[in-house]
């Protein structure tokens, strides 16, 4: 009883803390097609909410190599925004999760109080494909 009482706590821990940097899951095999679709809505999302070229965004890359990282700093640059790969630094800081859920992949993009999902889905090409708008939740 103990046992299921404290890992209870620990998966309740997990799912209400905010990850201390972006990440794309380990094995979640993103092709280069799924990662420019991220990148792109990445891009497009943080567009409407931070004007480019106007906004520096110090951005948290996750340790290691994946596909989307290399992708959406290029763009991010692209759309004129300035970006710093950093822990700290003067801007927006964002982060990005990339993770697997339900034969799909869950974006989730946090950034000053708000976090913002989208859930994409697999089309019938093997390609992602958004499900749903971003979903945007103002922390209290």
């Amino acid at each position: 009883m103990k046992r299921v009482f404290a890992l209870s706590l620990l998966l309740s821990a997990c799912a209400t803390t905010r990850p201390g940097m972006s990440y794309v899951t380990p094995g979640l095999n993103l092709s280069k097609s799924d990662a420019v679709t991220l990148a792109t809505d990445t891009v497009q999302h943080l567009s409407g909410a931070f004007p480019p070229a106007k906004n520096t965004l110090v951005l948290d890359t996750p340790k290691g190599d994946d596909v989307l990282t290399p992708l959406l700093l290029a763009q991010l640059r692209s759309a004129g925004f300035g970006v710093i790969e950093a822990e700290r630094g003067i801007g927006v800081r964002i982060r990005y999760l990339a993770s697997p859920l339900d034969k799909g992949v869950v974006l989730r993009l946090q950034y000053l109080t708000v976090e913002a999902a989208r859930f994409y889905q697999r089309g019938a090409g093997g390609n992602l494909l958004p499900a749903a708008p971003f979903t945007v939740k103002e922390a209290k």
